[in-house]
């Protein structure tokens, strides 16, 4: 069984049976155990503790190893990608003293299903790193955008479009786009079609009607970015998982 929450900043992979191949992605990943240390590798490196945060387009392998683990990507443009970003230094940081009351919060959504259960861990979680999550663009351009994309209701996700709607030419969205959050436009639309894919198919929606909606060439195409993203087939991360929005 894997459980699902999809936050407006982060999404939470939990469960038993997460086994991912090696890739990378230009999302931070953490990576929590329930009890006892786990691994992950890290660029040919193994890693272990009780909470490894992978940076941003480090290749990394993990499994579960039949063990409930939590895996989380957090959103490239949200503050608490940013200042989490900041307290790494290189390709990984390891948290292991001190991290038990966060494993105890995680255990909750777990158990229940609750989603403000998963709010409170969450928020826990980043005030154990020392870190505000408010997003704070000063661009009002980019926020303007950043606003479409959450409430886009269309299925044309390409740059020249999302440049005609802030009155800016490609290159000079993409570029400011980089400045300000640190991560390609590209990249960064690819998440929210992911993320557009995903809340279809929990509403219900099959794949092949979900990756349509979303902006994908086809359904294989979004079949190929789930196993870039998430490092395990689309049908993986589907079978046997429970969808659980945690924002309205």
């Amino acid at each position: 069984m894997l459980k699902i929450f999809w936050d407006k900043d982060n999404i939470a992979f939990i469960g038993d049976q997460v086994n991912a191949s090696e890739h990378s992605h230009c999302v931070l990943q953490v990576f929590l155990s329930l009890d006892e240390p786990l691994q992950v590798m890290v660029e040919n490196e193994w890693v272990s503790g009780k909470c490894v945060i992978v940076n941003a387009n480090a290749r990394h392998i993990f499994s579960c190893e039949n063990k409930m683990r939590l895996s989380i990507l957090i959103e490239p443009s949200s503050s608490f990608s940013k200042e989490l970003t900041k307290k790494i230094d290189g390709n990984y940081l390891m948290l292991d003293s001190g991290i038990e009351h966060i494993q105890q919060k995680a255990a909750g959504p777990i158990e229940t299903n609750d989603k403000q259960q998963y709010i409170n861990f969450i928020q826990g979680f980043a005030e154990f790193l020392g870190i505000e999550r408010n997003r704070k663009i000063s661009d009002e351009r980019i926020a303007r955008l950043l606003e479409l994309l959450q409430n886009c209701d269309c299925y044309n996700h390409t740059i020249e479009s999302l440049a005609q709607s802030v009155c800016l030419s490609t290159s000079r969205l993409s570029h400011l786009f980089r400045e300000q959050i640190g991560v390609p436009l590209k990249s960064y639309i690819l998440f929210h079609q992911l993320e557009k894919a995903f809340t279809a198919l929990l509403g219900g929606s099959n794949i092949t009607d979900a990756a349509m909606l979303a902006g994908f060439d086809s359904p294989s195409h979004f079949a190929a970015t789930v196993k870039k993203w998430m490092g395990m087939p689309a049908g993986a991360s589907l079978k046997d998982s429970e969808f659980l929005k945690v924002f309205i």
